[in-house]
């Protein structure tokens, strides 16, 4: 079977992911940005913030490189249509040079989907950041009557942090158990 060319999977996929770097982000980054001011203009007005401002600080880092890498990626995504555009019809052209040009987009291809998880990586690291900077400005100060609702507004914006966390760590914990099991077993 001869090689085909490579396709998005859904096939909308890369102009979401061009929106997240090229909108999302870019807002999300100016949003802690701009907290990150508010924070050190008036710290004794927080509880924690020196962990607050680590966590913006690394928000504004993965999200400026979410758009980094979500950029960089984009120069490797085209498809049949526009390798004709550029060389013309694919029914025109020799089969070697035909082959030449799929198996470039197979390896660009492989290229925009390593830069594109980069990116992911980062945009999902800098949501994460975000929430638990958010949870860390809107902990009440110490030694203050605090109502509950500040409280729980805190713990509502730390959730996704934690659940992210544990959905992260625990196919991790599983290969740890599977493993001890199995030594286990094994020594018995």
């Amino acid at each position: 079977m001869e090689p085909s060319w490579r396709k998005p999977a859904p096939l909308n996929w890369s102009a979401a992911r061009e929106g997240q770097y090229t909108t999302a982000a870019p807002l999300l980054g100016g949003a802690s940005i701009t907290l990150l001011g508010l924070v050190i203009t008036d710290r004794d007005k927080f509880r924690w913030p020196d962990p607050t401002l680590l966590a913006l600080a690394l928000t504004t880092l993965f999200m400026v490189m979410a758009v980094v890498w979500g950029v960089r990626s984009r120069q490797y995504l085209y498809s049949r249509s526009d390798v004709e555009a550029w060389w013309g019809p694919l029914s025109e052209m020799s089969d070697d040079r035909h082959e030449e040009l799929i198996q470039d987009q197979r390896m660009h291809y492989s290229r925009w989907i390593s830069l594109a998880a980069r990116a992911d990586f980062c945009y999902s690291s800098g949501l994460l950041c975000l929430a638990a900077g958010s949870s860390l400005a809107l902990a009440p100060l110490a030694h203050t009557s605090a109502p509950a609702w500040r409280w729980f507004a805190a713990g509502t914006t730390a959730a996704p942090v934690v659940v992210v966390l544990l959905v992260w760590v625990m196919p991790y914990i599983g290969n740890v158990i599977r493993r001890w099991r199995a030594d286990h077993h094994d020594s018995t």
